[in-house]
């Protein structure tokens, strides 16, 4: 493992800075690009994997992600700068946005307002139905790819490295990388049909998360140990939501919503919605519309909850 922090790239234009975190065989660093003073992120694949086997495989398929990623341009999707190669590595060059992942901004037993979830959810639907206009899946959907950008109520969607083209109604092959709690079953099975509702399973899952402060029970476990209903663990929740959520979170994907459009016909209309605060505030209020008629919960909330560990 070999650190490419105060290296200079691509003839000087940029110098590496901290590193932010490393996945199965990448390595992303901040850096700052020296023409315009400005703070990017640089995220590459890890050094010693060009003496593995899996190097030129691995090479593709990080050029192909940026490729990805420039075809998907969008307020609520990270935009890429630059890709080039150096030293036999592929580099891609991406915007930084300065602010809280979504998983850090829910503390344990402060789950988000509702109306104020829904909003983030609402975006990152916007931003994944770019994603599947131009064909791909992103398919790692949660909180910890989700970036609240500072001063703002933007969240924008990031980390491509998992995404696949798809094809309606194709089998295709599944990587096995894969975030428990937020995976569908189907990225599972190596060999399972792709479709929309992937990316469904993965933003249910995130609006569960950002609603009742757990992480959801994977699904690859949920024949032996049933997904708690968000309500039971936030009886504050209008049933509209909950229904979404569970809904979008079925196990079987033919048995959820088909696409982001169909999911969001689901959620309640934001009337209402607070400005954002930080982390752990409880000054947020929203106002929701609801279906006529929807039930309200008037079970007394449960003393204390244990949030997990976070993903």
């Amino acid at each position: 493992m070999t650190s490419l922090v105060g290296y200079r790239l691509h003839n000087g234009r940029y110098t590496v800075g901290q590193e932010l975190g490393r996945g199965g065989f990448g390595v992303t660093y901040k850096a700052v690009l020296h023409s315009l003073g400005q703070t990017v992120v640089i995220k590459t694949l890890e050094r010693s994997l060009r003496q593995d086997p899996s190097f030129i495989p691995s090479q593709q398929h990080f050029q192909a992600e940026a490729k990805r990623l420039a075809l998907c341009t969008h307020p609520n999707i990270v935009r890429v700068m630059d890709f080039f190669t150096e030293d036999d590595l592929p580099f891609i060059v991406m915007e930084y946005v300065p602010g809280q992942t979504l998983d850090s901004i829910v503390l344990p037993n402060t789950p988000l307002p509702e109306g104020i979830a829904i909003h983030y959810a609402r975006q990152v639907a916007a931003a994944l139905k770019i994603v599947h206009q131009n064909g791909l899946l992103h398919r790692d959907v949660k909180p910890q790819n989700l970036i609240l950008r500072q001063g703002t109520d933007q969240v924008v969607l990031i980390d491509f490295g998992i995404a696949r083209e798809f094809s309606p109604g194709s089998v295709q092959t599944h990587t096995s990388l894969v975030s428990p709690g937020y995976a569908p079953i189907e990225q599972y099975l190596p060999q399972e049909q792709r479709t929309l509702a992937t990316d469904v399973y993965g933003l249910a899952a995130t609006l569960y998360t950002l609603l009742t402060a757990q992480v959801p029970v994977a699904s690859i476990l949920r024949d032996r140990q049933p997904l708690p209903d968000p309500r039971d663990l936030r009886p504050d929740l209008s049933a509209a939501v909950n229904q979404a959520v569970v809904r979008g979170m079925a196990v079987d994907p033919f048995n959820r919503p088909s696409s982001i459009d169909e999911w969001l016909n689901l959620l309640p209309n934001p009337v209402h919605r607070g400005s954002p605060s930080p982390a752990g505030s409880t000054s947020q209020v929203a106002t929701m519309r609801v279906s006529p008629g929807a039930p309200r919960s008037t079970r007394t909330p449960r003393s204390s909850r244990t949030a997990p560990p976070a993903a």
